[in-house]
């Protein structure tokens, strides 16, 4: 084995792991969340969508104001982000709309339709996201590509022609939330990776928070009723620990984004749907038909495929840029040792 193929296989797997590591924290803490939100939403807990995303982003904005206060170390692009704040707020402020869009239409949405469903809809994420990122040029297109996003797309086709409780209303609620998320993902990707601000996690959710805050609390006080206000009191101890578990997730989703860009994202996401679609079989007993677990597993299939092509293309990537670096220090050495004869 050469040199530069025990290189590659390093480096494949410490990708392996960090996506193993990074994936499996955010698929227990995205699933789990699910699950509560689902629980929160009934109609004997607090069924205010509006209101309990509200409550997930002003947590998180207090979070992220204490941690800062308490250790600013932790955010080392803060400083760049302020002295630049018109750059960051022009990505910044379109990201904090999509975001509290995606997250109210999706915790609406459970009030029309199972938690299997919902997640078996999440599985055209994949295809959004590669056409826009193609669109915007963060992605390159090919045939390969194509051809295994079709086998990810039939999948889930099958999942939604499966479903038993077909509502129209959560469907489309489902798909916009999905199309606000693929937009939210990629300006992520484009503020913590380039756009010349290159964000921590840390600074990205304290950006993100407010921002999504202020469009959610316009709309939680246009549609405010005294049982809002009730069920809050009812429910406050539950609903802090909804929210400090939203704030939690939302560092890992920055994470994530950030670490393995929004495909990788999107791949994990569409794991954790195998684990939400059991846990709602299990918990709130929704039917998973012969036909949806077929189309499941005819995605899983084209998510293990597409992984592979992401995986080697990364590979690939970090290989050629240690050859560039390699090249161009070369004839640096040669330089020195001329000189010292």
């Amino acid at each position: 084995m050469t040199p530069m193929d025990s290189s590659s296989t390093k480096n494949q797997i410490m990708l392996v792991a960090e996506t193993v590591t990074i994936g499996g924290v955010y698929i227990a803490t995205s699933a789990g969340l699910i699950t509560f939100n689902k629980y929160m939403l009934q109609d004997n807990h607090f069924p205010h969508a509006v209101h309990l995303t509200m409550t997930h982003m002003a947590v998180t904005s207090i979070y992220s104001l204490c941690l800062y206060a308490a250790a600013p170390q932790l955010y080392p692009s803060m400083d760049k982000a302020a002295a630049e704040w018109w750059t960051t707020m022009k990505y910044v402020g379109p990201l904090g709309v999509l975001f509290a869009l995606a997250l109210y239409t999706s915790n609406q949405a459970y009030r029309y339709s199972t938690v299997a469903f919902l997640q078996f809809c999440k599985q055209g994420n994949v295809a959004l996201v590669f056409i826009m990122a193609c669109c915007l040029g963060l992605q390159r297109f090919s045939w390969t590509k194509a051809a295994v996003l079709s086998v990810v797309i039939g999948g889930c086709s099958f999942c939604a022609h499966g479903e038993i409780h077909f509502v129209l209303v959560g469907f489309l609620l489902q798909i916009f939330s999905q199309c606000c998320e693929c937009s939210k993902n990629l300006i992520g990707e484009i503020i913590m990776t380039g756009a010349g601000l290159k964000l921590d996690v840390l600074s990205f959710v304290l950006f993100q928070a407010p921002s999504s805050l202020l469009p959610l609390l316009a709309a939680g006080i246009y549609s405010w009723e005294p049982a809002v206000g009730t069920d809050f009191i009812k429910m406050w101890p539950m609903l802090l620990a909804n929210a400090s578990i939203a704030f939690f997730l939302n560092i890992l989703i920055a994470l994530t984004i950030k670490r393995l860009s929004a495909l990788a994202f999107v791949i994990i996401g569409l794991l954790k749907d195998g684990v939400i679609v059991a846990c709602s079989s299990i918990v709130f007993q929704d039917q998973v038909t012969f036909q949806q677990k077929l189309g499941f597993a005819i995605t899983l299939f084209g998510m293990a495929m597409w992984s592979h092509l992401r995986m080697k293309e990364q590979v690939e990537a970090k290989a050629k840029q240690a050859e560039e670096v390699e090249a161009e220090t070369q004839p640096l050495l040669a330089k020195k040792s001329e000189a010292k004869v």
